[in-house]
């Protein structure tokens, strides 16, 4: 995910996989940076995440610090996700 490969709408839609870039919480286009730092489908999930990531450093925090230092949060946050359903 983290790449912007994938399942990510705008990816798809790039390629023309998909007709539209636009997020099932049509705020935006789902990019990487949407999905992690804005859509508001994750607020949950991303609450959890940035109380993480905020026991040792700010939020928000770059997608590699994401990787780097908290892959086990991250990882539980992206493991929620089905792009399929999106």
């Amino acid at each position: 995910m983290v790449t912007g490969h994938g399942n990510i709408k705008a990816y798809l839609h790039k390629y023309k996989i998909r007709e539209s870039p636009i997020c099932s919480c049509k705020t935006g286009e789902q990019t990487v940076d949407h999905v992690i730092y804005d859509c508001k489908l994750f607020d949950e999930e991303r609450d959890r995440l940035k109380a993480a990531v905020m026991r040792t450093d700010n939020w928000p925090v770059s997608k590699n610090n994401l990787i780097k230092n908290f892959y086990k949060n991250f990882a539980k946050f992206t493991n929620i996700i089905n792009f399929d359903k999106m």
